[in-house]
C-alpha cells in the first residue's frame, strides 16, 4: 500500500501520529527544518484544519481581500508591504498570539490592542508569525486563512516565510494586480505551487483599472489564460475581482466567495490530499538535506572526476562500465594472442606435415633398388665387377636422391614456406627479416640422410614401405623443428608489436578505473540520500 492509499483510509489522528514518527526520524537524522515542518503537519492533521493561503504581490490587495471576506478589518491594508509575517486567521474566541524570535509568544486582545497587533504583523525582523482568532467568521470551526508576505518583497526572509508556510496550505489563492499579471515572477511562483500539487486559484484584482475602449475585457481574459498556458500552468480557477467597485460588471467577487464556501465543505477531502502532497514534498526536502550534508564530499569528488576524465570524451556511469569491460576484454585478448597464435600455427604446421605425401610408386621403386644395392652380396657383372658394382650403387643412390628431393620440393617445401608466410601475415606481421628467414629454409636430402634411415636386417619388400615412411618422417621432423622455431619467432614478434597497444590500453584501463571508482562513490552518496528519503517514506507508507 502506498502512502496516498494509507493516508486516505486512516483517521486524522492516525495520520498525525504517523507524521510525528516521521518528524522524530528527521530530527534524529539532524534535519531539524524538515522535522519541524512534519511536526506542523502532524498538528494540522490532528486538528483536521483546512488552510487557505493567500499569496501574491504586496500591491495586489491580499489583506484587503481577506478583510472583505471576513467582514472585519483584522489585517492592516496600507499601500505599503503590510504583513511582513505569515498571519493566520481562524474562527474562535477573540485572541491573538504573536510568535517572536526572542521573546517567545506574546498574547494580545485583538479588540483593544488591534493597532499594536497590526504593527507587529508588519514587523518581519522580530516576529516569526501571527495567529488571530475571531468569533463567528465564515470559516467555521476547522478552517483558517493565511496572509503571506508579498513575494516581491525586497527582504529575502519574507519570501522564505511565504514558501515555508505553503506546506501547511491546502488551497492557494494567488492574487495579482490587474496591471501586473504578465510579471515573470507570477509565472515562476505559480508554476512552483502547481508542481507542489496544491490546488491553485488565480485572482486578478483591481479590474476597475480596465479601460474598455483600449481592449475588450473578454480579450483581456483570453490573454491572461493564454499567458499562463504558455508556462504550462493550468489553475483550478480564475476570478476577476474589484473591491473598490463592487458593482463592476465583470466583478466575480461573489463567485469567488462562493467557491471558498465550497472548498470549506470539501474540507476533509482537501486536507487529506494536501497532507499527502506536503508529506511527499517533505520527503524530497529530507533527501535534499542529506544531499547538502554531502556537499563538501560531492564537490571533492567532482574535482577528482574532472581531473580523472581529462582527455576523455564526456562519460556517464553506464558508458564507463561498458567501455572498461570492453577494454579489459581487449587487453585479455592481446595478452592471449601470442600464445594462441603459436598454438594455432603449430596446429596448421602439423596439418601440413601430416597431409604432405612424399613417397610415391617411383620413390618406392628407387628405394627398393637402393636398398638392394646396399646388400653385402650385391654384385654387377663378371669382369671388373667391383667397379661396376660401385657405379651401380652410386646410380641407384642418385636416383633415390633425385626422386625424393623432387617430392620434398613439390609436396612439402614450397607449401611449408607459403604457410609460414601466410600465418605471420594473418596476424598482421609483415617483417622482412622473418620472410627472408622463411625463404632461406633449406632442408637437404643427403646420401647420409638416406643411409641413416636404413635399419639392420633391411631386405624384405615390406621393409621398403617402412623405409620410405621413415624417409618421409625424418624429413618432416626436420621441417617441424625448423617450423616450430620460426613459429616461436612469430610469437616473439607479436609480443613486441602488441606491447605498445597493451601499455596504452593498460593506461586507459587505469584511468577509467579511477573514473569508475569516483562514480561509484558518487553513487554511494546518492544511494545514501535515497535511502534516507526511503526510510522516511516507509513511515508514511507503512508506519515502520
Amino acid at each position: 500500500m502506498n502512502s496516498k492509499q494509507l493516508l486516505e483510509r486512516e483517521s486524522f489522528a492516525e495520520t498525525a501520529e504517523r507524521l510525528q514518527r516521521a518528524a522524530r526520524l528527521a530530527e534524529a537524522a539532524g534535519d531539524g527544518v524538515t522535522a519541524a515542518k512534519l511536526a506542523q503537519l502532524a498538528e494540522k492533521a490532528s486538528a483536521g484544519e483546512l488552510v487557505i493561503a493567500f499569496c501574491g504581490h504586496f500591491s495586489a490587495g491580499k489583506s484587503t481581500m481577506i478583510n472583505t471576506l471576513l467582514g472585519r478589518e483584522l489585517l492592516p491594508s496600507n499601500p505599503i508591504p503590510t504583513s511582513a509575517n505569515v498571519v493566520k486567521i481562524r474562527s474562535g474566541e477573540a485572541a491573538a498570539r504573536v510568535y517572536t524570535h526572542k521573546q517567545g509568544v506574546l498574547c494580545f486582545d485583538p479588540e483593544r490592542e488591534m493597532a499594536e497587533l497590526k504593527r507587529l504583523a508588519a514587523d518581519g525582523d522580530t516576529v516569526e508569525r501571527v495567529e488571530i482568532s475571531w468569533p463567528d467568521l465564515f470559516l467555521g470551526d476547522h478552517a483558517a486563512l493565511l496572509d503571506t508576505p508579498g513575494i516581491d518583497s525586497t527582504d529575502a526572509a519574507h519570501k522564505i516565510a511565504t514558501e515555508s508556510a505553503l506546506h501547511l496550505a491546502d488551497v492557494v489563492i494567488y492574487m495579482m494586480d490587474y496591471n501586473h499579471v504578465q510579471a515573470e515572477e507570477n509565472f515562476r511562483f505559480t508554476k512552483t505551487l502547481q508542481e507542489r500539487g496544491k490546488p491553485l486559484f488565480l485572482v486578478i484584482n483591481m479590474i476597475d483599472k480596465h479601460v474598455d475602449f483600449e481592449l475588450d475585457f473578454a480579450d483581456y481574459k483570453e490573454s491572461v489564460e493564454e499567458a499562463f498556458a504558455n508556462w504550462n500552468i493550468v489553475p483550478d480557477g480564475i476570478f476577476y475581482t474589484s473591491l473598490s467597485e463592487p458593482d463592476h460588471p465583470e466583478n466575480q467577487f461573489a463567485a469567488f466567495r462562493a467557491r471558498l464556501g465550497e472548498l470549506l465543505n470539501e474540507r476533509e477531502e482537501r486536507v487529506r490530499a494536501s497532507l499527502i502532497a506536503s508529506a511527499q514534498q517533505l520527503v524530497e526536502e529530507h533527501r535534499r538535506f542529506h544531499r547538502q550534508q554531502h556537499e563538501a564530499e560531492r564537490l571533492s569528488l567532482e574535482a577528482e572526476l574532472a581531473q580523472a576524465t581529462e582527455g576523455l570524451d564526456e562519460v556517464d556511469r553506464e558508458r564507463v562500465d561498458e567501455q572498461l569491460r570492453q577494454m579489459e576484454q581487449r587487453l585479455a585478448e592481446l595478452e592471449a594472442t601470442p600464445e594462441r597464435a603459436v598454438r594455432e600455427m603449430r596446429s596448421e604446421l602439423d596439418k601440413l606435415l601430416d597431409n604432405a605425401r612424399l613417397t610415391y610408386y617411383s620413390t618406392n621403386e628407387a628405394a627398393e633398388r637402393y636398398l638392394e644395392s646396399r646388400r653385402p652380396d650385391f654384385k654387377v657383372g663378371l669382369f671388373f665387377a667391383a667397379k661396376k658394382t660401385e657405379a651401380e650403387r652410386a646410380a641407384r643412390l642418385d636416383a633415390l636422391l633425385r626422386d625424393f628431393r623432387d617430392k620434398v620440393e613439390a609436396h612439402l617445401d614450397r607449401h611449408f614456406k607459403q604457410l609460414l608466410v601466410n600465418l605471420s601475415e594473418s596476424y598482421g606481421l609483415h617483417d622482412e627479416d622473418y620472410h627472408a628467414a622463411v625463404h632461406a629454409v633449406k632442408v637437404e636430402v643427403t646420401p647420409e640422410f638416406l643411409a641413416g634411415q636404413v635399419k639392420p636386417g633391411a631386405g624384405s619388400r615390406e621393409y621398403v614401405l617402412n623405409y620410405c615412411q621413415d624417409l618421409a618422417d625424418g624429413i618432416k621432423a626436420e621441417y617441424r623443428r625448423i617450423g616450430l622455431a620460426l613459429i616461436e619467432q612469430v610469437g616473439g614478434l607479436l609480443q613486441q608489436r602488441l606491447q605498445a597497444e597493451r601499455d596504452a590500453l593498460q593506461r586507459r584501463i587505469e584511468q577509467y578505473g579511477k573514473v569508475q571508482a569516483i562514480l561509484a562513490k558518487q553513487a554511494q552518496l546518492e544511494a545514501a540520500e535515497q535511502a534516507a528519503a526511503a526510510q522516511l517514506q516507509s513511515i508514511l507508507r507503512e508506519g515502520e
